[in-house]
């Protein structure tokens, strides 16, 4: 047999070949043919190590790769912010409520959980409470106060009859007497009150400590959550509209691109995926599979959801004949398969 023969014959081999792949192509074959192919892999998984499968350091450049480094398209949080808009105005989302969402019991125990952090309590209170807008806020009040008490609440100018006209008509006597007397008397007052000023902050801190018991914060959170949990999310989120939810789109998309490069992510994951080995790394992974519950019955539930169709649109539009084809061919036309054909020919 001349090779231009043996050509000829690997052709009809391999066109054979592949029609006899594309017969066996059936939902019924490929799942049973899974099957077994899975559980050769399960079997196997009894042998081999997480450390024996993929390093640390694979896992951690793979992240890098996948998270830091690619590039993301456009598009994708372009399709985020609309189908953020269109989700909040669907029906099932406005009628829908916080309580549908979640239980009063998880919020309450979520509160129990943060009523245990004391120290971060006290100190978020301070910090609060050091900000110059609340001095700003202490001083203006305790000035009303004063001026208020001095002009309308004194307690002697109410107890005696006519003294709190005297006070008034002596107030305006003076005013006139000597010029600028209101403004001698504020800047005063204002200078007390800037003086004493720490001092009131500090005693409004040490009130809130001691007296805002775990009992009271817990009792106002779960009225606050009471107060709202039954109104539709519509009513809660009136104000908001599409532009506001895609620009909250916007701003998390935009602080990912920024978060995804500090070291301080790049330390999270390598640490994260340290401590994965560390304490897995030895495990076979039959064990880890059996941690997640994985199993041959799980990973067949999904192959037989998914995998019937997508073979059948693959067989349909032609790909996966030329898959297999491209797979074939590269043994049917090789040096070795044709020198077999013209050797058994003789």
């Amino acid at each position: 047999m001349t090779k231009d023969e043996a050509r000829q014959l690997a052709d009809r081999l391999l066109e054979q070949h592949v029609q006899h792949e594309l017969e066996h192509f059936s939902r019924d074959r490929v799942l049973d043919e899974l099957g077994r192919d899975l559980d050769i892999l399960l079997e196997a998984t009894d042998a081999v190590t997480l450390r024996e499968l993929v390093g640390p350091e694979t896992v951690k450049a793979i992240i890098a790769r996948q998270t830091v480094e690619r590039e993301i398209p456009a598009i994708v949080p372009e399709m985020a912010a609309a189908f953020t808009n269109h989700l909040v105005s669907q029906p099932f989302h406005q009628q829908a409520t916080p309580a549908d969402i979640i239980s009063r019991d998880r919020i309450e125990g979520f509160v129990d959980e943060l009523l245990l952090l004391k120290e971060q309590r006290e100190e978020l209170i301070d910090r609060m409470l050091e900000q110059p807008v609340y001095k700003d806020l202490v001083a203006n009040l305790t000035f009303e106060a004063i001026v208020r008490y001095v002009y309308e609440e004194n307690l002697l100018s109410r107890r005696i009859p006519g003294v709190s006209s005297a006070l008034k008509f002596s107030s305006r006597m003076l005013n006139k007497a000597v010029s600028g007397l209101d403004e001698v008397w504020e800047k005063s007052i204002k200078s007390y009150i800037a003086r004493n000023v720490e001092k009131f902050v500090k005693d409004s801190a040490d009130f809130l400590s001691e007296n805002l018991t775990d009992e009271e914060l817990k009792a106002g959170i779960m009225d606050a959550w009471d107060s709202f949990s039954g109104k539709s999310l519509d009513t809660l989120q009136n104000g908001l509209g599409e532009v506001e939810w895609s620009e909250f789109v916007v701003m998390g998309y935009d602080f990912w691109l920024s978060f995804r490069r500090t070291e301080y992510f790049r330390h999270c994951y390598e640490t994260v995926v340290d401590r994965l080995f560390e304490q897995y790394g030895d495990y076979r992974l039959a064990s880890l599979l059996q941690e997640f519950n994985i199993d041959r019955a799980t990973v067949m539930i999904e192959l037989e959801a998914v995998l019937p169709d997508v073979l059948e649109a693959l067989h349909d539009n032609g790909v996966l004949e030329a898959m297999l084809r491209r797979r074939l061919e590269r043994f049917y036309t090789s040096d070795a398969a044709l020198a077999v054909l013209r050797r058994n020919s003789t």
